[in-house]
């Protein structure tokens, strides 16, 4: 009798597994297909955002106004383009865009859901699993990292917020408009990936985990509503290197990170000096020993603060480059440190 439960109940467990991949692989087919349809949707001449001006000027215009016929002397928009040479033709196409700022917003975040549900399933075992919750604490020596995997999860809301502002940017959206999307585009692909981990037998859902990630998307948000605070205060990875093959995945390495809040003297007005206005300070934090610790085994686990004097790479990279991306790096060997341990 006892056997048979087992084998009832495995069959069932069996199931459920079957059927949580499926559900993923749904979702994972549902995003693609949203994709393609992005695509389909595509025409040569597509909303834009400049066009959305033109939409409301015209929707403005009295009857009388579009009646009129325009100045004699002066060419209409399809007189122009029809005595244009051939070759501002041509680079005139060139410039309409096949997908307007909607479409690529919607491929862009579709395809980040859609690069996590890969991920998972491939590497966490997406479906593998019922929903569950998991504690992993919060900066206690005896949680996983440390609790430096927290602060990664801030720091990296943090930085694509402002890779997602950046990119809306570039596809015309204001500077307000762009702020936002891009803080709740990272919280969306953050939050996708959250709920996906209760699926995972290794993972779970951690709340600790979904509160950093609300907190990085928070800052992201602020700092770039308020360039002034941008301008003073960065948060910051540093990445210490081994020189070896392995400095090629140090995403989940945290016993190579450090994160830091980087205090810059080019933000205060007051310092009038140039070469003052290139230091730093910095208030971080850090862990090492959990990558190798075993339960029984030699235990090297510690946690430590730090604080120090840095050099400001990103203003002298300014000078010859114009990216910021050292405004979320920060380049080992480029501060002096005094560490308070906590162990």
């Amino acid at each position: 009798m006892g056997l048979v439960v087992e084998k009832t109940t495995g069959a069932r467990l069996d199931m459920e597994r079957f059927l949580m991949r499926l559900f993923f692989k749904i979702i994972f087919l549902a995003i693609l297909c949203l994709c393609l349809a992005g695509f389909s949707w595509a025409q040569p001449d597509a909303f834009s955002q400049s066009e959305d001006e033109k939409f409301v000027i015209s929707e403005q215009m009295t009857p009388s106004d579009e009646n009129q016929f325009p100045p004699s002397g002066l060419k209409t928009e399809p007189e122009k383009e029809a005595s244009l040479p051939s070759e501002q033709k041509i680079s005139t196409e060139k410039k309409k865009e096949p997908l307007t700022r909607g479409q690529k917003t919607l491929l862009l975040n579709v395809g980040s859901m859609a690069g996590i549900c890969i991920y998972g399933l491939t590497k966490w075992e997406y479906g593998e699993s019922n929903f569950h919750f998991y504690n992993e604490g919060w900066f206690g020596r005896e949680t996983k990292d440390g609790g430096a995997d927290k602060f990664g999860h801030f720091w990296s809301n943090y930085a694509l917020s402002h890779l997602y502002s950046y990119i809306y940017r570039k596809w015309g959206y204001t500077d307000r408009e762009a702020n936002l999307y891009g803080a709740l585009s990272s919280l969306g692909a953050n939050l996708f990936m959250e709920i996906a981990d209760g699926f995972s037998p290794s993972q779970g859902f951690a709340r600790e985990d979904m509160i950093m990630n609300l907190l990085g998307c928070g800052a992201g948000y602020v700092w770039g509503k308020y360039p002034s605070l941008a301008s003073k205060i960065d948060f910051r990875i540093e990445v210490t290197p081994e020189f070896t093959f392995h400095d090629l995945w140090v995403v989940n390495n945290y016993d190579r990170h450090r994160f830091l809040i980087a205090l810059k003297a080019e933000g205060f007005n007051f310092i009038k000096n140039p070469y003052l206005r290139y230091l730093e300070v910095h208030v971080g934090y850090y862990a090492r020993g959990y990558e190798d610790y075993e339960q029984g085994g030699p235990d090297h686990r510690r946690r430590n603060l730090y604080v120090g004097i840095g050099f400001n790479a990103s203003k002298l990279l300014q000078k010859f480059v114009d990216t910021r991306v050292l405004d979320y790096i920060q380049i080992p060997y480029t501060s002096l440190r005094e560490d308070f341990p906590l162990d």
